[in-house]
This record gives structure tokens, sequence and C-alpha cells, in this order.
């Protein structure tokens, strides 16, 4: 039995470069349901757009999986999500491209996790306005002596689970309405597009 365990941990596991140095990653369908998260840095509507290297982008959610990520022993757990991209509005992602987006928590039913209340309303199918870190060979998660070149394992990453997402759900538009005063009372993807357009330009 240890032997299948073993097996099917390897048939999940993430493939990593030499740039990653005593970490695993791999695909996982029961997360714990107890979470850490770390508070959010105070931004101005102004600063949420440029503290960060992000690009915008609005796409339709394909595909949800929870990871698992194991640090010389230290685990936690993410979720990466697969988002097919309609509309470009800043970075070097083209309409049609299928790009991956790491979440600073796991999505499921029964786990909520402080400040991931946006990321943690997504689902597979809805549409939504995403603004994620662009990540390179610089972007590393080090910890407990290892080492992630998150580029290993996505293209993309949120920077918090509440600011850098807006999405239509079935009951309206989700987003962080505290940090976006300006647009609180925004009920559609159009009033977004309309405020990041005026934002960027």
């Amino acid at each position: 039995i240890a032997a299948a365990s073993a097996a099917n941990q390897a048939k999940n596991q993430i493939k990593l470069s030499d740039s990653s140095s005593n970490v695993t990653v791999r695909y996982t369908s029961n997360p714990p349901s107890i979470q850490s998260s770390s508070a959010l840095i105070y931004l101005t509507e102004e600063e949420l757009f440029t503290h960060f290297n992000t690009a915008i982008f609005k796409g339709k959610i394909l595909n949800l999986t929870n990871i698992e990520l194991d640090f010389n022993g230290a685990k936690s757990y993410r979720a990466i999500a697969e988002i097919e991209i309609e509309t470009v509005y800043r970075g070097s992602c083209n309409a049609g491209d299928t790009v991956s987006v790491l979440l600073p928590c796991p999505i499921m039913k029964d786990i909520w996790v402080e400040d991931t209340d946006t990321v943690s309303s997504m689902q597979a199918g809805m549409t939504g306005i995403f603004m994620p870190m662009i990540y390179d060979n610089t972007s590393i998660e080090e910890q407990n002596g290892a080492r992630l070149a998150l580029n290993d394992i996505v293209d993309y990453g949120f920077a918090d689970g509440e600011r850098y997402a807006f999405l239509e759900t079935k009951d309206g538009l989700v987003f962080s309405r505290s940090a976006y005063e300006s647009i609180s009372n925004a009920a559609t993807l159009d009033e977004i597009e309309n405020y990041i357009l005026n934002k960027i330009s």
C-alpha cells in the first residue's frame, strides 16, 4: 500500500526546474481546513495598479486545482486557476491564451481564509477581470531552507486574495468594495473595465 501511495504522489507531483530546491509541489484533493493568512498591506487605489508588476485581463475560469507546497517539511496549501483570456488591458498575454494563476489559498466549500473573500468565491465557468503579478526568474518563495521558483508552476500569482480580482457571480459582482471606494457601487464588469482603462491610461 505504501508503494501505491508513493506512486500516486509521484503522479500528482509537478515537475520543477533546478531553480527550485528542497521543495515539492503536488495536486491535492483534500487540503486541511485550517489555514493561516497574513495581514494585507494598505494600498491606495492608485497603488493597487502600480505597487506590483501586474498584468490585467478579462477572462473565464476554466479550472481550479488545489496544490500542496512542501518546503522541506513545512506544508502550505494554495490553488491554481486556469483562465482563458478574452481581453488584455495590460501585459504581454494575448486573447485566446490560457494562463495559470497561483491563488493564496485552496478553493473548497468549507475553507475560509482571512483576506481571501474574493478569491474564495471563484468557481470554474465564472468570468472576471484579473490583476495578477507577472512571475519571472526573480519570483522566488523561500522558507524552511527550501526555495520555489514560482514560474516553475504558474505564469502569474495574486498578491492577495482580496483586491486583485473582480468576479461575475450568480449573486452579483464580487470584489473588494472597501479597497475600491470610488467604484464601490459597481454592479457590472463593464463598469470595472471602464474604471481600469481610466486608471491605466
